[in-house]
C-alpha cells in the first residue's frame, strides 16, 4: 500500500461535525446531506449511540458466526470490481484474516453484503440508521475484511452514508466533475462506474488530464459517519481489519452530472432485463 505520493488536495478540508450537536440542534441530517451535495463528514457517534462501539470481529462471531457469506478475491490488493467468489462460514472467514490466509494466494474481502438477506439479526445493533428517513432507505449493507485491501477509484449513483464501526480507513474523495479528467471506462461496459487510474500509483503519462483532480484525504476511525454525495469519486483503503456499515438512499436517476449521463445505458439494461438500480460492484 502507497501512503506517501503527494495527492493534489482541495484547499479545505472535509467539513465536520458531531453527531451529538447534529442531534442537539435537531438538525434533519439526511436533507441537511443532500442540500449541500458535498460530503460531510459525522464524528462521535458514540456520544449519541454508545454500543456501536460494541462491533468487532468477536461481536460478529458471537451474533452471526455460523451465516454463510460471499467473499471477493483478487490477485492484487485492488478490488476494482467482483472478483471471483467464494463461499465460507463467516467465522471461518474470521479466522482466515486473523491467520493472514487467502485463497489459493488470493487476497479475500467480504464486500456488500445485504444486512437484510445475510444478517437480519443486525438490524437493531445499526442504531444511526433511526435518524434518516425510513421510506428512502433502500440497502444496508455490510463490509468485513482485512487490511491492505484498497478499492479502484469509482463513483457510486446513491446517496450514501458509510459508517465505520472497528478499524480505520481512508477514503480520497474527488467531486463529481472530475469526471472529465479521470479517463473512466465506457458507458457501455460491465463496469462504466470506475477508472483504471490509481491516485496512490499514479500513470501521468498513460492519464496526463489526472494531474488537474483534487482530492479530499479523509481517515475514518470508528464511530465515524461519511455521507458522500451521488457521482463523488472515491477510492478507500483499509488500514487494519475493518468492519464498516453503509446505507444506501433513494436517488434521483438522472442528476445533472456527467456520471448520471454515462449511466443511461446501464439503466436501460437493468430495465430491460435485470433490475431497477445496477447492481453495485465496489468493495468498500
Amino acid at each position: 500500500m502507497t501512503d506517501n505520493v503527494a495527492l493534489n488536495l482541495y484547499a479545505e478540508p472535509i467539513p465536520q461535525i458531531s453527531l451529538k450537536e447534529l442531534v442537539d440542534t435537531k438538525t434533519d441530517i439526511f436533507a441537511r446531506c443532500i442540500k449541500s451535495k458535498k460530503p460531510l463528514l459525522i464524528t462521535d457517534t458514540q456520544e449519541v449511540f454508545p454500543s456501536l462501539l460494541n462491533w468487532s470481529p468477536e461481536f460478529l462471531h458471537e451474533k452471526v458466526g455460523a451465516r454463510m457469506v460471499n467473499v471477493n478475491t483478487s490477485d492484487t490488493d485492488v478490488f476494482q470490481e467482483y472478483h471471483k467468489e467464494i463461499k465460507m462460514s463467516l467465522s471461518d472467514y474470521s479466522k482466515a484474516i486473523a491467520s493472514g490466509n487467502t485463497s489459493d494466494g488470493r487476497r479475500i474481502y467480504m464486500g456488500g453484503q445485504p444486512v437484510s438477506e445475510y444478517f437480519p439479526e443486525l438490524q437493531s445493533e445499526i442504531h444511526f440508521d433511526k435518524l434518516l428517513p425510513e421510506k428512502k432507505i433502500t440497502l444496508k449493507h455490510l463490509w468485513y475484511g482485512p487490511g491492505g485491501n484498497t478499492t479502484g477509484l469509482h463513483y457510486d449513483s446513491q446517496y450514501n452514508f458509510f459508517i465505520q464501526l472497528y478499524g480505520n480507513k481512508r477514503f480520497l474523495l474527488s467531486e463529481p466533475d472530475s469526471f472529465l479528467n479521470l479517463y473512466p471506462r465506457s458507458a457501455f461496459s460491465n463496469y462504466p462506474r470506475v477508472t483504471n487510474f490509481n491516485p496512490l500509483k499514479p500513470d501521468f503519462e498513460r492519464y496526463p488530464k489526472a494531474r488537474k483532480v483534487k482530492y479530499f484525504d479523509v481517515m475514518m476511525k470508528p464511530g465515524s459517519v461519511l455521507f458522500i454525495s451521488p457521482f463523488w469519486w472515491h477510492q478507500v483503503i483499509s488500514y487494519s481489519t475493518i468492519i464498516s456499515l453503509n446505507i444506501w438512499l433513494d436517488t434521483p436517476k438522472l442528476m445533472s452530472e456527467w456520471g448520471a449521463l454515462q449511466l443511461i445505458p446501464t439503466y436501460i439494461k437493468s430495465f430491460i432485463g435485470h433490475t431497477i438500480f445496477p447492481k453495485h460492484k465496489f468493495e468498500h
